[in-house]
């Protein structure tokens, strides 16, 4: 199979429409209440649609609370703001998703982060180029730690090395999708173009 990525609108993933075609009663009556639902849907939507799996069944719970299922790909799902991406692999992978935008301190948040070598390599980049440099790096930290079955609470931990950004025997890809970038990470190469498969806007 290799890697498919998939690429959504969380308010147009969770519709009651699509909700209730691709995803099974346990797994809907599993889902959170409250701001977390439409996303929490959202993603498992994007997974069945991808995976190809009608009425998604009620997923099982990993390392650290990483989704998954023995009839599924491993997966991963990731949010922001008002997106989700998932992506599927023959191993595990990981994936992150951030909206470009301004951060406050984001500077203090690299040097409490990445490795010193990487916060000093940032620390030097004309400062326009800062924050797109360190939203690189953030993505690429949060895809391997996921790949990995961590939490974001582990990043710190990481010493990723900056002409790869992963540890030996992994790899990762970063690409732009509307104003958002993806990173995913997984044990085997990813094709040097690559782009989702699916995009639900």
């Amino acid at each position: 199979m290799g890697y498919r990525l998939g690429f959504g609108d969380v308010a147009r993933l969770s519709e009651d429409a699509l909700v209730k075609y691709w995803l099974s009663p346990e797994l809907v009556a599993a889902a959170p209440a409250g701001n977390r639902r439409p996303v929490w849907l959202a993603g498992r939507v994007l997974l069945a649609m991808l995976a190809e799996n009608k009425a998604l069944p009620l997923l099982e719970t990993g390392l650290n609370g990483k989704p998954q299922h023995p009839e599924l790909p491993h997966f991963n799902i990731s949010n922001s703001a008002a997106y989700v991406a998932v992506l599927l692999g023959d191993n595990a992978v990981g994936c992150d998703l951030e909206l470009l935008r301004p951060r406050k301190r984001f500077m203090g948040v690299a040097q409490h982060s990445f490795a010193p070598e990487l916060y000093a390599w940032l620390a030097n980049l004309p400062e326009d180029e800062q924050l797109p440099a360190f939203w690189k790096l953030w993505t690429a930290h949060e895809a391997v730690v996921k790949q990995q079955g961590g939490t974001v609470w582990q990043i710190t931990a990481l010493k990723l090395p900056l002409e790869t950004l992963c540890p030996p025997g992994r790899h990762l890809l970063h690409l732009r999708v509307h104003n958002t970038l993806i990173a995913c990470c997984g044990e085997d190469k990813f094709p040097e173009v690559i782009a989702p498969e699916l995009i639900v806007i």
